[in-house]
């Protein structure tokens, strides 16, 4: 059975708070300039989009604490990611352990409530599942899992209408924030929904992994910077690409046109500059982003260090010169790389 898009609000609805009753606070939608929402405290940063999952805004409970909601309307799916301030420090795994089990317990009966008010039927809850999400040279975090299924029972237009749902729940802490992660869809989406819903949460964890992780990135940044063309900045923009390919975080975006061209001509006449001037754009804009850069300021900074590299690596190779790109790298040099793209209609 598909959701009528109102049932869809009715249910996702229903999961907003715990309580029947509507949450105090303010629903505040995404930024305009495709920026990522970042929770200051945990340093997490939360991406316009998720895969296929677009980030639909965020809701700031007057008491305290977030909730984030990523929607796929063609999956019928959504993730809901909620961050609150434990009421008490946890430092022990122990102790975490138990505010972990305690928050389980309470989605638990919050769902039984449900129940009782006519909200949903058939209600299963699965054991929780206890494990760790490592983090780079830091402790692990705890988690636990879960799966519910029950029959959503919503009033439309139409009547009364019944659709079974499945959600998976995930609980950890970071930082002494507990983080609750809801993932919801049809449970007729079947196998293919639960592929989805796997790359979904895998990539939610990397979000929450990321913050340990990018203090060692950003050193690798640097340590290519002060030697572009070393083994040891060679070995360090390779790790920081292969970071960026399996981090969906960044506005780092090259435009196929002319960029792919001069580096086809590169490659021909000197083979292995081409490989150089892509690292250097890539490495110029992953500096940037890392200070919270926007899409052009990525693409200014990229550009830049490519004009860096291009000028060391035609002292050597004259041949690559072409006449465009030696217009580029000279806007690029004055902070203008964005500005020449932009008066050929080629960035927007």
């Amino acid at each position: 059975m598909n959701f009528p898009q109102k049932f869809l609000s009715l249910f996702f609805l229903s999961v907003l708070t715990a309580s029947a009753a509507e949450p105090s606070g303010q629903w505040v939608p995404p930024a305009t300039d495709g920026t990522s929402w970042k929770h200051q405290p945990t340093q997490l940063s939360f991406p316009t989009f998720l895969g296929d999952y677009r980030f639909a805004g965020h809701f700031d409970y007057k008491d305290g604490g977030v909730l984030l909601r990523y929607e796929n309307p063609q999956e019928q799916g959504r993730m809901d990611v909620f961050l609150f301030k434990s009421e008490v420090p946890l430092p022990t795994t122990e102790d975490k352990h138990r505010r972990i089990l305690a928050e389980m317990s309470t989605v638990s009966r919050d769902m039984e409530s449900m129940v009782k008010q006519g909200r949903y039927k058939n209600l299963t809850i699965g054991d929780p599942i206890g494990g760790e999400l490592e983090l780079w040279q830091k402790q692990s975090l705890p988690i636990a899992t879960s799966i519910i299924t029950a029959t959503r029972i919503g009033t439309t237009e139409a009547g009364t209408e019944e659709a079974v749902v499945r959600q998976w729940l995930g609980i950890t802490i970071l930082d002494d924030y507990l983080i609750t992660l809801r993932h919801m869809r049809p449970a007729s989406t079947g196998d293919a929904g639960e592929e989805a819903m796997k790359r979904l949460i895998g990539l939610i964890f990397q979000v929450i992994k990321d913050p340990s992780l990018r203090v060692h990135i950003r050193q690798l940044v640097e340590d290519y910077m002060a030697d572009p063309f070393s083994a040891k900045g060679g070995e360090a923009a390779g790790a920081v690409l292969a970071y960026l390919k399996q981090t969906p975080y960044f506005p780092i975006n090259i435009p196929e046109d002319p960029i792919a061209s001069w580096m086809e001509h590169c490659k021909t006449v000197a083979p292995g500059t081409e490989d150089h001037l892509l690292r250097a754009f890539m490495l110029g804009s992953a500096k940037a982003a890392f200070a919270d850069g926007d899409a052009r300021t990525c693409f200014k900074e990229g550009a830049r260090q490519f004009a860096v590299i291009y000028r060391k690596l035609v002292a050597e190779h004259p041949q690559i010169t072409r006449p465009e790109m030696e217009v580029f790298v000279t806007r690029a040099e004055k902070g203008e790389g964005d500005l020449w793209l932009k008066e050929r209609g080629l960035l927007k």
